[in-house]
């Protein structure tokens, strides 16, 4: 198994150097760092995890960086994320994604630098190339081609919800996502409504959730404009259980009956789902298994263990007094 020194002699730098690059240094020469990388991918060399927490002062620490944890979604995976690194006897470090691209990869840096022998982490437009590149062992947890993934089938998902929604004699659908400018392996459910509206012939409106929305979970401004602009419409699909919990709420207000006047379906089955009234139906993501995957998924990584590329797992259509 090669070692630092080995890299070192390789690319004709010294250890220091070398170490630099493992921790990510910005005071490098490009091509110095591309030589060290080079070595390293000619030997076939890892960074050990041990000797990293070593330098780092810890022994199993995960670094988790997810979106925003005011996001019901994020916020349970948080959760389920620190008690499946627990069985495991890893401690976790948690820090939000930033929006944009720059502050993401010193994010990532950071965290890389710190405690973390490992990172599961979601990913936004125009980083895909960093994190391919990254030294440190990283698992994302969307459908993604730049590192091992982990993600729910949202495709699966959009197609549930149009159908459900159809089968209930939905003839115009209001759809409430996010901001599809966004590379996001969530927007594939939205897609998937289109398509299945468009098969069956059943007029949709789409409308997107700008990204500021979601942060706050203050949805009611785009809602109001939903209910102000269209009048016949009979079902509604959020693109999660805030959005409809809001739609729920703006309906009743204005004396629409739910489900006789309009049928909602959210997404997510978040604790609020079945709290509020009428209880949600919702398309239900798996957060124990998808934490539990992307945990052992990167445990196996950083002991350089194969691992698969892509793991996707199916939602489920939760019905309840919604529709």
């Amino acid at each position: 198994m090669s070692t630092i020194i080995d890299v070192a002699k390789e690319a004709g730098v010294s250890t220091a150097t070398v170490s630099r690059v493992l921790n990510d240094s910005t005071k490098l020469r490009g091509t110095t760092k591309k030589n060290v990388l080079d070595a390293m991918k000619r030997l076939h060399y890892r960074p050990n995890a041990v000797a990293r927490s070593l330098v780092c002062g810890t022994n199993s620490c995960i670094g988790i960086m997810l979106p925003d944890l005011n996001m019901p979604f994020w916020a349970q995976t948080a959760h389920e994320l620190e008690r499946a690194a627990s069985f495991h006897g890893y401690s976790i470090m948690v820090t939000s994604s930033p929006l944009e691209c720059e502050d993401y990869i010193k994010e990532y840096r950071s965290l890389g630098r710190k405690m973390s022998n490992g990172i599961i982490t979601s990913y936004i437009n125009d980083t895909e190339d960093f994190i391919r590149q990254s030294l440190v062992p990283t698992v994302v947890i969307a459908n993604a081609d730049c590192a091992p993934s982990v993600s729910s089938d949202d495709k699966q998902g959009g197609t549930l919800a149009a159908r459900h929604l159809i089968a209930k004699g939905c003839k115009h659908i209001i759809h409430i996502s996010g901001e599809l400018k966004y590379h996001r392996s969530s927007n594939e459910r939205t897609y998937a409504f289109i398509r299945e509206c468009e098969k069956s012939g059943t007029a949709y409106k789409l409308y997107e959730a700008p990204l500021a929305l979601q942060k706050e979970n203050d949805y009611s401004a785009i809602v109001d404009t939903v209910f102000r602009e269209n009048e016949d419409f009979d079902g509604i699909f959020a693109s999660n259980d805030i959005i409809a919990s809001v739609c729920i709420s703006a309906a009743l207000s204005r004396g629409r009956r739910i489900p006789n006047d309009i049928k909602i379906v959210g997404y997510d089955d978040t604790n609020i789902s079945s709290m509020i009234f009428p209880p949600l139906t919702t398309i239900r993501q798996d957060y124990r298994l998808l934490a539990d995957t992307a945990i052992s998924t990167l445990i196996d990584l950083m002991d350089g263990r194969r691992v698969p590329d892509k793991q996707v797992f199916p939602v489920t259509l939760i019905e309840r007094k919604t529709t």
